[in-house]
């Protein structure tokens, strides 16, 4: 049986992806940064700290496992102090880089990196120039492409961009904590025109062991589920809460506003966020929808019930 290393194991959709790997019969081990026990941890966890450990040391605990699944990096909702393009680039960039020279020299076959989907729309969409405005989806950019020319082609890498995710995992409060508190204290919901691709974690975990067993060197797959306008969620989360909700389209010019001073406030206290709020709104306001069809053939993944989803989500944020 084929051994795999989760880094990120602990996490939303990494407990998932344990639970779909040894569904399959693969060996899994967890890694994890902190080397304590978790009550919810489904198989031995290792301590994984790529930041701190010397290549040495890393190199010992990838003895022996044939693949690597990185889902510890820092998504867009992460607000780091100080330096933003510092943070992301670290988080995301230098420790894939390390992780796949470290790789090659054990003899990994492949390194599964669980990245975004504004990757994708970096690429479709040229004239938004969203590695230009926004410091994260630049890290994610040269995530892929600094980990692909780092391979010596001994380990395979692939990217898997991924949308908004939905579902619960024990002991974890999803961070859709704030919209649903949102949806459910307000009769009337503000929200932009646009749209978006949600998919269930379940498939997410079908589509990363499927890209084990079928992907290939320098695959970039989208995975996803179901594509979804802004109040079409927003009517999913209030039959979650069994709510009825009216939803305002805010004009542009007004969320480019408000989000100039939201930019303000967040430099003041010394922070800065991974999107750029003011130059996002393009992002937002457009139907961000995807096509998986290919994906789901070759990856081998089934698009779940997405009202089901956000039902498990607002459960796990105590509505």
């Amino acid at each position: 049986m084929e051994k795999v290393l989760v880094i990120g194991g602990l996490g939303f959709v990494g407990y998932h992806i344990v639970n779909e790997l040894q569904s399959r019969n693969y060996v899994v081990n967890i890694g994890s940064r902190s080397a304590k026990d978790d009550t919810y941890a489904k198989a031995p966890i290792l301590h994984f700290d790529l930041k701190g450990m010397t290549d040495s040391e890393l190199e010992s605990v990838l003895n022996d496992f044939d693949h690597v699944i990185f889902a510890g990096g820092a998504d867009d909702r992460t607000i780091p102090k100080g330096n933003a393009q510092e943070f992301f680039y670290n988080e995301n960039v230098v420790t894939c880089v390390k992780l796949i020279k470290l790789c090659n020299r054990k003899g990994v076959k492949k390194m599964i990196i669980l990245g975004s989907y504004f990757s994708h729309f970096n690429r479709e969409k040229p004239e938004w120039k969203m590695s230009e405005h926004h410091v994260y989806v630049k890290s994610r950019k040269l995530q892929q492409e600094e980990s692909e020319a780092n391979s010596d082609g001994s380990t395979a890498v692939i990217t898997l961009e991924l949308p908004y995710i939905f579902g619960a995992t024990p002991g974890r409060t999803p961070l859709w904590k704030p919209l649903v508190k949102y949806v459910k204290s307000m009769p009337v919901l503000f929200y932009t025109s646009g749209g978006t691709n949600m998919v269930s974690v379940e498939s997410v975990a079908q589509a990363t062991v499927g890209a084990i067993e079928n992907a290939k060197h320098k695959d970039r797959w989208i995975v996803g589920g179901d594509n979804v306008s802004w109040k079409e969620m927003l009517g999913m989360f209030s039959r979650s809460l069994g709510k009825k909700r009216i939803v305002i389209t805010v004009p542009i010019f007004l969320v480019r506003f408000f989000s100039s001073l939201v930019s303000f406030f967040f430099k003041v206290s010394g922070k800065q966020t991974g999107l750029n709020l003011y130059h996002f709104i393009s992002t937002q306001s457009a139907n961000t929808y995807l096509n998986t069809v290919d994906s789901m053939k070759v990856l081998k993944y089934s698009k779940s019930d997405i009202q089901k989803a956000i039902d498990d989500t607002v459960r796990s944020c105590g509505y």
